[in-house]
């Protein structure tokens, strides 16, 4: 080593790692861990894509579950008793909600963000308008 040979001393200090996504030797901070932001978007972008799927694919489902909720409101008036068979053909998806209140199993309401449904019998079911928003959409 050489008296102007600094490049030992700043890996010993700095550290001399690999960046997590493509593997190019990093410079800098000894804590580094990613060569530039393009390397760390795609090292997040891959790790996490699973999860956000899911979560993307559900609610997709959901805001498609509010729409025909909205669309069921309209086409059959104001006495908002909807048949079951007619939320099916529009695509429906009765295992997906954001919530739904068990005060007795007669008078469970299963919750679409803001726009509510109870079972009426096993063929019918009766639409509610939580907020006046769900209304204006």
């Amino acid at each position: 080593m050489t008296e102007f040979d600094t490049k030992p001393l700043a890996e010993a200090f700095y550290g001399s790692q690999n960046c997590i996504n493509c593997g190019e030797t990093l410079s800098g901070r000894r804590d580094k861990k990613f060569c530039d932001d393009h390397c760390r978007s795609l090292y997040h972008n891959q790790t996490y894509a699973p999860d956000y799927n899911l979560i993307r694919k559900t609610h997709t489902i959901l805001r498609k579950n509010r729409r025909i909720l909205l669309q069921a409101g309209i086409a059959f008036g104001e006495r908002n008793e909807v048949p079951s068979q007619w939320l099916t053909e529009q695509g429906f998806s009765f295992q997906h909600c954001t919530q739904w209140t068990d005060r007795k199993k007669t008078e469970q309401q299963i919750i679409c963000y803001d726009i509510a449904y109870q079972w009426l019998d096993r063929e019918h079911v009766r639409i509610f308008y939580i907020s006046a928003d769900s209304l204006a959409a």
